[in-house]
């Protein structure tokens, strides 16, 4: 981030996908054990192309881009999303975020982005805001 980061600021996207293991290995730290999210052919009885991407990690995803693209220093204050649509293993996601607020406090500047995460097509998978802090 910039020193100074203004209101309606794009942030530039990132694009990445999530692994068959990188989803066996959230459930499992994350005490998930629904099998859509670890066992492809279960995931398939339910109509899925492959093992289903966890809500809980599009959340960690979107605090995750937040706080890099922020820099060092930068402290996650909140983050709330609503899932729009499934994503699958191998999946291609693209994350990106827009400035929607910037604010003086004492721990430095509070900002708010907008965030998203977008599917190959340009559809939204996963919408929702993240705070936070920066020295």
């Amino acid at each position: 981030m910039t020193s100074a980061a203004a209101e309606g600021q794009v942030c530039p996207p990132r694009v990445y996908s999530h692994s068959r293991v990188q989803l066996f290995r959230f459930s499992a730290v994350s005490w998930n054990s629904h099998r859509i999210h670890y066992d492809a052919e279960f995931a398939a009885s339910e109509g899925f192309p492959d093992v289903v991407v966890q809500s809980t990690l599009h959340g960690e995803t979107l605090s995750r881009y937040a706080l890099q693209w922020a820099g060092p220093g930068a402290r996650l204050e909140s983050v709330s999303w609503r899932n729009r649509a499934t994503a699958v293993a191998g999946e291609k996601l693209t994350w990106t975020a827009t400035v929607r607020t910037t604010e003086p406090c004492d721990e430095g500047v509070r900002v708010t982005l907008d965030v998203s995460v977008l599917k190959d097509d340009g559809a939204p998978c996963v919408t929702g805001q993240v705070g936070l802090t920066r020295a």
